[in-house]
């Protein structure tokens, strides 16, 4: 089911936002123009993603630096100081209609 978020000209390039639509905590991301939409919380410790960076077309949590690729959920690299592997985030697919970001749930 599509679900409308926000007008697309809200979203600066190189910027990312927290919203939530239907009950689903989401992190919004626009890289090189293009639309990335991801779970919010870091897989490690929970860690809203929105304190983070993007770096590349990565996401960098702030907590302890783990990071995720936005096109695909990936874990980039796990947390510093941490040994143990950490779950990929979910990634939802996206498109823009009548200028409006829309996110697949």
């Amino acid at each position: 089911m599509w679900e409308t978020l926000f007008k697309g000209k809200e979203l600066d390039d190189n910027t990312i936002r927290d919203v939530t639509v239907g009950g689903v905590p989401l992190l919004v991301a626009k890289v090189n123009g293009k639309i990335y939409v991801s779970d919010l919380y870091c897989t490690h410790e929970q860690t809203s993603l929105s304190e983070g960076f993007i770096e590349g077309c990565n996401i960098v949590c702030s907590a302890h630096f783990a990071s995720f690729n936005l096109k695909d959920g990936k874990v980039v690299s796990g947390p510093e100081g941490e040994s143990g592997p950490i779950k990929n985030l979910n990634v939802y697919n996206t498109k823009v209609e009548d200028g409006m970001i829309m996110v697949e749930l």
